[in-house]
């Protein structure tokens, strides 16, 4: 067995019995996270103390007791709200990267529950999980991830359960082998990021990216619209809400299916993929009146994972210094100060050649990084 660990969600089908109970259980869960941290605060205020393991067990304990309700739920699932919670407090004292732990509201927060498995317990058999509490429950997915659940060679670490407005889903945490390998092509590409306008990603060979998601941000203002006019959790007012949240779930999903789609094609054609150091602060809008920002961090992160799986002896994902990219000709080096920044093509005042502003600036981040002035990938 390897040691490869991934994540594998599918969809789950409940009776009306599991369906009360999940419920319960999301309720519960975000109960004894707001009991934990509330007791937490009770004792050391708003100190940088970190809580240990044993009195954040101590405080799920003592909830217990005052809740007895709790005691019909799942246990690893409330245990799991005190590792988390431990863990929480941990990065946030680490690093200003990661926010303290706050109270879960209702409204906020995604229901979720997370259960261990025991070594010696195959949680999956054929299209069914056995869940602790809330027995054998149907599932649906692709054959490719039917089969790896099935699989011998697949251990199973836990199981989380969240539910997104319409359907509950299960994401398995999973140890397998490794995926097969990519071979090396010994090409390279270089990236500019611009506005989706233009192609939100244009490339030293030309290639532009589009991603258009105008008509479900349409759909989203439409259906906003009709919930303004209907009277609260009246019975139209929760059946438009639950085509409203279809649509959030189809501009979502779009977005991720088209993440990865993107990243995984590009490590398949380059060993390098080069990109200005200022990509971060870049935002791209998409779609129309309702725009989304586009995760060019999630995006960049993606696509490093990505090549530590198909082609860990790559170059990777390299980064360059972003200055007079757009204004340099890659023919001569000439650089053209007053060029404007609405101006998409222009002509070189040395060599007289015809050049596209961004696939001039992505040949640049790319010659950069041929020439050695790269920056440490971080």
């Amino acid at each position: 067995m390897g040691e490869y660990i991934c994540g594998v969600v599918v969809k789950l089908h409940l009776t009306p019995e599991q369906e009360v109970m999940f419920k319960k259980n999301y309720g519960c869960t975000r109960k004894i996270h707001n009991e934990l941290l509330n007791k937490y605060k009770s004792k050391y205020g708003d100190s940088n103390k970190i809580p240990t393991k044993k009195e954040l067990n101590q405080f799920l304990k003592e909830s217990r007791d005052e809740l007895p309700y709790l005691g019909e739920m799942e246990s690893t699932s409330l245990q799991q709200v005190r590792d988390d919670l431990h863990k929480a407090f941990t990065n946030s004292f680490k690093s200003k990267k990661h926010n303290p732990p706050i109270f879960h509201s209702k409204k906020k927060t995604r229901p979720s529950f997370r259960q261990t498995i025991r070594q010696d317990k195959r949680p999956v058999e054929n299209n069914t999980v056995t869940l602790r509490k809330h027995g054998k429950i149907l599932f649906s997915t692709s054959v490719e991830y039917l089969d790896l659940l099935n699989s011998t060679d697949t251990k199973f670490n836990n199981i989380t359960v969240y539910y997104d407005g319409l359907n509950h889903y299960a994401s398995f945490n999973v140890e397998t082998n490794p995926p097969e390998q990519l071979p090396l092509t010994d090409k390279h590409i270089g990236c500019d990021v611009n506005s989706n306008k233009n192609g939100w990603l244009v490339t030293s060979e030309g290639q532009k990216e589009f991603f258009d998601i105008d008509h479900e941000n349409q759909m989203v203002k439409k259906i906003n619209r009709l919930m303004s006019k209907c009277r609260k959790r009246s019975k139209r007012f929760k059946k438009i809400q639950k085509r409203l949240q279809k649509w959030y779930n189809k501009r979502t999903n779009q977005l991720k299916d088209y993440i990865e789609k993107l990243t995984y094609n590009l490590v398949k054609e380059y060993d390098a993929v080069v990109f200005e150091e200022n990509y971060s602060s870049i935002k791209i809008l998409i779609g129309g009146e309702e725009n989304m920002v586009f995760p060019l961090s999630r995006f960049i992160k993606r696509l490093k994972d990505k090549f530590q799986i198909y082609k860990p002896t790559a170059d990777d994902v390299q980064f360059v210094k972003p200055h007079n990219t757009s204004r340099t000709c890659h023919h001569c080096g000439h650089i053209k100060q007053d060029l404007e920044v609405k101006k998409r093509n222009w002509k070189c005042p040395k060599c007289g050649k015809i050049l596209n502003r961004d696939i001039n600036a992505a040949i640049n981040i790319l010659n950069r990084w041929f020439n050695g002035d790269s920056l440490k990938n971080t």
